[in-house]
């Protein structure tokens, strides 16, 4: 099979789409035929050495962890509702190849009206906005979010996952994303190139940052007493949130398959929009790690593998 691997850590340079053999299975796994995977931050944090949990730590590595795909066997012995043929997505390390081993329990099931390209776009980015705005932040009609990068895969879900429950949200983001914030229903949209957000914001409840740095140091001062921050790249000002009276959140997303499910039922029924902004082969995957890292995609990529 095809997989995207890298034999030692660093840029892009050290990813090569290879051909190796096919993935053992273990008891309690099915091997996936990958019809579709999504980049995200962690995958090329995993390349540079960053970020690499168990799983992601050893050489040679295949990259990738979003993908959608159909099941093309069951490890014997395993006892499961899933068949081989049924349509699945989900995370598991590995998800840049032709085929993934993929624990059951890990697994969920394919709207049939999604394709697969939209279902392995959700995982990550999807499960990290809701638990950090549902969950987490609570959103309601009372409250006000500025959420910064609000195009990104993490943003647009926040912005939307907001919006489905009543707030008022106020986006950070670049020219050519505004005219798709404004058809997700984004109350007020920043050019962060051109202007000051603190300039135009106020009395905010929560901030989404997962950008930090000079970002996180202006929007101590646009959150309201007793408001919440919450940072998704593990950089906290905690002397900053005292002194502005607020809440500081360093957030970990947990993968949690019934929010999975929850979520797919929005996205089939239009409620949630993932944005897709390209679509690039497996050959091209360095490309599409380095507009990811570089922040230049403007929305989510997703490698086809049909």
């Amino acid at each position: 099979m095809k997989a995207a691997r890298i034999h030692s850590f660093g840029g892009s340079e050290k990813v090569r789409v290879e051909t190796v053999p096919l993935p053992r299975m273990r008891k309690n796994t099915a091997l996936v035929r990958v019809r579709a995977a999504a980049v995200n931050p962690v995958d090329w944090a995993i390349r540079e050495k960053i970020y690499n949990p168990k799983g992601a730590d050893k050489l040679p590595l295949t990259l990738g962890q979003d993908f959608a795909g159909v099941i093309e066997a069951i490890a014997p012995g395993s006892r499961t509702s899933f068949r081989k043929g049924d349509s699945v997505f989900g995370e598991t390390w590995g998800s840049f190849a032709e085929y993934a081993v993929v624990p059951l329990k890990d697994l969920v099931r394919k709207p049939r009206s999604l394709s697969f390209v939209v279902s392995a776009s959700i995982p990550m980015p999807a499960l990290t906005a809701w638990q950090m705005v549902i969950d987490t932040a609570k959103a309601s009609p009372r409250k006000t979010f500025l959420i910064h990068g609000a195009s990104g895969g993490v943003g647009s879900f926040a912005a939307q996952f907001a919006k489905s429950k009543g707030a008022h949200v106020i986006a950070t983001a670049s020219r050519p994303s505004f005219r798709y914030l404004e058809r997700i229903g984004v109350d007020v949209i920043v050019d962060y190139k051109k202007e000051r957000f603190e300039k135009k914001v106020a009395g905010v409840d929560v901030v989404i940052d997962p950008i930090g740095g000079a970002t996180q140091r202006r929007s101590w001062g646009v959150l309201k007493k007793g408001g919440m921050l919450i940072n998704l790249i593990g950089e906290i000002d905690r002397a900053a949130a005292r002194k502005a009276g607020v809440r500081a959140v360093e957030f970990g997303m947990r993968y949690d398959t019934r929010d999975l499910e929850e979520i797919a039922r929005l996205v089939e029924r239009k409620v949630v929009r993932p944005h897709i902004s390209r679509i690039l082969p497996l050959g091209q995957v360095r490309r599409a790690l380095d507009l990811n890292e570089k922040g230049r995609s403007h929305g989510k990529i997703v490698l086809d593998l049909t």
